[in-house]
């Protein structure tokens, strides 16, 4: 038998019988793992199997949930005819979202005639665009969809707002042409508005 380490991190390596390999395990109170059984003589490793066992759940647990979050697809359905407070409500779905790490696809459905003015819905998704500015960027501008029009939203990263590049270029990095500061989070609404 091959016991791979003491348990006290050496990492030797020493050939040794089935029944000497157990009465060191006793010993130090710790369990003798097989890692390698196919191998001539098998290897096998000193641990403690519950903490082991524990460690692993835990890491696999945290990989479920950050896969989970970031994987996600949320979707927030409106209408033309969303009334302000509505708006609002749903704004505050989208900000619960992304705020969760999730991606955000907001439509508007047009229903009969309504396909005939694509700017009432582009105005709705333009209201959601501003209300969400500060935690969101634009991933994919508005496009039509079939009878629906549709924005993806994305979580801004936590290491803050970018610097627009066309504030820079202008030489004026402290004010932008609507009075917001340079840099601000508005870039996203902004973008809706210009797709419009």
């Amino acid at each position: 038998m091959v016991r791979e380490g003491s348990g006290d991190g050496s990492g030797v390596a020493d050939v040794m019988s089935r029944q000497a390999a157990l009465n060191l395990a006793n010993e130090s109170g710790l369990d003798l793992v097989e890692v390698g059984p196919n191998q001539s003589p098998p290897v096998v490793r000193l641990m403690d199997y519950g903490k082991f066992k524990f460690d692993q759940s835990k890491r696999a647990k945290e990989a479920r949930r950050a896969s989970r979050s970031t994987g996600q697809l949320k979707k927030v359905q409106l209408t033309t005819k969303i009334a302000p407070n509505d708006i609002e409500m749903k704004t505050k779905k989208v900000l619960g979202f992304l705020k969760d790490g999730a991606k955000v696809q907001v439509f508007v459905k047009f229903r009969g005639r309504e396909r005939a003015h694509p700017e009432l819905g582009m105005e709705v998704l333009r209201k959601i665009a501003f209300g969400v500015a500060e935690s969101a960027r634009l991933e994919q501008k508005p496009r039509m969809e079939g009878r629906n029009l549709s924005m993806l939203l994305a979580p801004r990263s936590k290491s803050g707002t970018p610097k627009r590049a066309n504030d820079a270029a202008s030489g004026n990095g402290s004010a932008r042409r609507d009075g917001l500061p340079a840099g601000h989070a508005r870039d996203s609404a902004e973008e809706v508005a210009r797709a419009a």
